[in-house]
């Protein structure tokens, strides 16, 4: 040892010092440090739904679920959009949101962009005019009357977590204008319910019978074909069957589709005489009945006239139906032999 120099004994007892440093950082903190600094790279979330009112930074990249450097996933970095509407945050927010929270990412392109949705509950125009309906039937005028709103498409978001329910504030009535204005509070018995003004018609309405299924032509109908249906007045003409006994002893002169208005003159009584039938003509007067024999023209109901040629003599003439194969001639003179008339 004594033949080694002052420089030399400084070097020998300086590098294994350095050696023993390194190693003893390698061995303590090296460990600690893969536990608490390797972390899940951030990705962005393109499109999300949230519940709440904020946005957070959990909500907008994913890989907080591991620590990361004392930044919280639950911290708030914006305000979410009003239920049911959307906000778009675009590449150069986003890369300031990074910036600002120290975070390990960077927008790849100009069109990163995360889409964010807020949850609703959702009040339709038929919640609505159901609510409108209670509150003028607890009034005891809403039995025969129709509401429809102006906006027939409205749509009201609420927060998701609050129920669909809605509380009518005031409403008017103008039955000589059919229109009605109301305010109205979603939810129902909300502190901070949100108000909304809605306007709209009102309809009265009547009950008519129509068909329970589609009707053939020629199909006699019975009053277990028949349903009552609400329309509204106006569209009830003067020809509109009102009463169901109408049905009654009828048939379809055309198709008639179920649940449709009906027309009296889409009715008949049922054929009696059908086109090419042979038939007795009968001529009353005072003193005597004449008879003959002839084939109906046309098809016709009890009632009806119908054209009818005389089989002997060839001439036509008019009868009115009087029941299955028996007509029933208007003049006498109908059945001479007239050569004018011979066909």
């Amino acid at each position: 040892m004594n033949s080694l120099n002052p420089r030399a004994r400084l070097t020998w007892f300086t590098i294994p010092l350095g050696l023993v440093t390194l190693i003893a950082i390698l061995l303590t903190v090296a460990p600690v440090a893969a536990d608490s600094t390797i972390t899940t790279p951030l990705t962005l979330r393109n499109h999300i739904t949230i519940a709440g009112g904020s946005v957070r930074l959990g909500d907008i990249f994913d890989g907080f679920e591991t620590p990361r450097a004392g930044i919280s996933g639950d911290t708030i970095v914006a305000y979410a959009p009003r239920p049911g509407r959307r906000a778009v945050f675009d590449a150069n927010w986003l890369a300031r949101v990074a910036q600002r929270y120290r975070l390990d990412w960077r927008p790849t392109t100009r069109l990163d962009r995360v889409i964010v949705e807020r949850a609703s509950t959702v009040i339709n125009a038929e919640d609505i005019v159901s609510a409108l309906r209670d509150e003028i039937k607890s009034r005891g005028n809403a039995q025969n009357i129709e509401l429809e709103l102006s906006n027939r498409n409205l749509l009201v978001h609420i927060d998701s977590d609050l129920p669909a329910t809605v509380e009518v504030v005031h409403i008017a009535t103008e039955a000589r204008r059919g229109q009605f204005s109301a305010i109205i509070a979603v939810p129902a018995d909300d502190p901070q319910a949100r108000r909304i003004t809605v306007v709209g018609k009102i309809f009265s309405v009547v009950e008519v019978p129509v068909p329970a299924r589609a009707l053939r032509p020629g199909s006699p109908i019975r009053l277990s074909d028949i349903k009552w249906k609400r329309v509204r007045a106006r569209y009830v003409q003067n020809d509109v069957v009102t009463d169901p006994n109408e049905f009654v002893n009828r048939e379809a002169k055309r198709p008639l589709s179920a649940d449709t208005m009906v027309r009296r003159s889409d009715l008949r009584v049922p054929i009696t005489v059908s086109k090419g039938m042979l038939v007795t003509m009968i001529f009353r007067t005072s003193s005597m009945v004449l008879t003959a024999s002839g084939r109906a023209l046309e098809a016709g109901s009890t009632g009806d006239f119908i054209t009818v040629r005389n089989i002997q003599t060839k001439t036509t003439v008019d009868a009115r139906v009087l029941g299955p194969n028996r007509v029933e001639v208007a003049a006498l003179r109908q059945l001479a032999t007239s050569e004018g008339n011979i066909q």
